[in-house]
């Protein structure tokens, strides 16, 4: 084998290897706002749409029939974990203020 050959087939053979490794890798996903237990705990009653919207971010569904109701959810997928569920909380306001906090 001559010097040309040998450094195209090591050439091959790294590219297929970096194919290979990148086919085999995925993703986690997340979507909507991070919901923790301390985020949570830290909403109190009375609190304004501002402050709470300061404290989880902005709502992942508004209804704009149901304006004193904010939806939140989380979802993440990580690979290998089988149980993957999603967190909802639900906000109800009332003059503006937050009157219940449901998950």
């Amino acid at each position: 084998m001559n010097y040309k050959t040998q450094i195209t087939k090591i050439i091959l053979l790294s590219y297929a290897l970096s194919l290979s490794a990148c086919s085999s890798y995925k993703l986690d996903i997340q979507q909507g706002n991070l919901i923790t237990q301390k985020s949570i705990s830290t909403l109190k009653k009375g609190m304004t749409k501002r402050q709470v919207q300061a404290l989880l971010g902005t709502p992942l569904m508004q209804d704009n029939f149901h304006n004193n109701r904010w939806d939140y959810v989380f979802y993440q997928n990580k690979q290998g974990d089988k149980n993957n569920k999603p967190q909802n909380i639900t906000l109800i306001f009332q003059n503006e203020q937050l009157v219940n906090v449901s998950h």
